[in-house]
């Protein structure tokens, strides 16, 4: 299946691409063109751009030098920086420690992009997060929830990698928290509470989101008339979770 570029509209283009597992099963993945309010744009996550996608994205941005910045979201996802670095030149790179370590050819700002003022930059465009209460970057590299998440105010729409996940199976696919949750729930007590509360401020957040950009589908998750408001979804993706963080350590006090 060919690439396809998603124009979510108000400046918001969602890339919908390919990623196969073992080379065989195609999960998809994505990266996303953002215009800031100066002009210049923001490309969120790597993925590597060929023919009639990556001309797009070219026309869109003088050719790619009013990319100003890629933001390199999720510390797992890996696989496309240097093609991207390599497509884009002038972009600033900005990363998380992980990228720093396994793709040390790029020239990666300083500041990491989980930190706050990362996010405190790009403020104006985005509204950057990152869930408390998990290892952000645990030992086990195959466990994949933590990332940075990013919602565009200006399109009402969230961009998210393996943090919230979509499968389109009846009945018991929909949108979830990645089920490596609780392996990576930070082991002291509060932990899950904290986890929570920003789960619920997510959930609160998304009353504003029209439009839900996940990464592992070759297809956008169902939304717009007809569909589950995007709180809901995740309100009953925090329900499926209640009782991973119920069995977890309690604060004390």
């Amino acid at each position: 299946m060919a690439d396809q570029i998603v124009d979510i509209g108000d400046g918001f283009w969602n890339i919908r691409g390919s990623f196969r597992v073992g080379g065989l099963l195609d999960i998809g993945t994505h990266c996303s063109l953002v215009r800031r309010r100066s002009g210049g744009f923001l490309l969120l996550d790597a993925y590597t751009l060929t023919g009639p996608t990556l001309e797009r994205v070219r026309a869109l941005t003088d050719g790619g030098r009013a990319i100003e910045a890629v933001l390199h979201l999720h510390p797992f996802h890996t696989v496309h920086v240097d093609a991207v670095a390599a497509l884009f030149p002038d972009a600033r790179h900005y990363g998380t420690e992980r990228h720093h370590r396994k793709r040390d050819a790029v020239r990666w700002e300083r500041e990491p992009i989980e930190h706050p003022d990362t996010h405190a930059r790009f403020a104006d465009d985005l509204e950057l997060t990152v869930p408390p209460g998990v290892d952000f970057v645990p030992a086990n590299e195959g466990l994949h929830f933590a990332s940075v998440l990013a919602f565009h105010a200006a399109s009402r729409t969230l961009h998210v990698d393996d943090t919230l996940t979509y499968v389109s199976v009846p009945l018991v696919g929909g949108l979830a928290f990645h089920p490596t949750l609780a392996k990576v729930l930070q082991k002291r007590p509060g932990a899950a509470d904290e986890l929570r509360a920003w789960a619920e401020r997510l959930v609160a957040r998304c009353a504003d989101v029209d439009h839900l950009c996940t990464a592992h589908m070759r297809t956008l998750p169902p939304q717009g008339p007809g569909a589950m408001p995007i709180a809901a979804q995740v309100q009953r993706a925090l329900d499926k979770i209640d009782g991973t963080l119920k069995a977890h350590p309690r604060r004390h006090g």
